[in-house]
């Protein structure tokens, strides 16, 4: 099921905010690429894309802490870090199973070795650091302009 943006999640900090939108697109074309098995051939592309934006995403949002001197700024930055490793790593498990380009996998072997992991990484990682370590932030966001970067 996709995600979708709700105002309740907002950070109060556009740059944030259109990020984090981002990013939930980035997830649902993940979770598009596993909903059929003609549509697996595109999970590389569409993870690798999340991998990237993720890491660019949190560049920001540390600069982002840093200014406005958000008191938890060393621990959200460990919680990216492991975030970083733990996508990395399902993106190389996804290359071994799904392979690159037209190689044909078989969506047995797909599912009982990947999808699980990376629908549960993906949903802690939305859930989890999106709405409640973000949700932390916004509280301290809210006293800035919506426009800092």
């Amino acid at each position: 099921m996709p995600v979708i943006w709700r105002s309740q999640i907002s950070t109060g900090n556009d740059l944030i905010d259109l990020d984090h939108k981002y990013l939930i697109a980035l997830f649902n074309s993940v979770e598009l690429a596993l909903s059929k098995p003609e549509n697996l051939k595109y999970l590389p592309v569409f993870f690798r894309e999340l991998v990237d934006y993720t890491r660019e995403h949190f560049a920001r949002e540390e600069k982002i802490q840093i200014k406005i001197r958000y008191p938890y700024y060393a621990d959200h930055k460990q919680e990216h870090q492991k975030i970083v490793e733990h996508l990395e790593r399902l993106y190389r498990d996804i290359l071994e199973v799904v392979g690159v380009g037209d190689t044909p996998v078989s969506i047995d072997e797909f599912n009982r070795r990947l999808n699980a992991d990376i629908m549960k990484l993906a949903r802690e990682w939305v859930i989890d650091h999106l709405i409640k370590t973000d949700g932390k932030m916004a509280v301290f966001l809210r006293k800035h302009p919506q426009d800092l970067s």
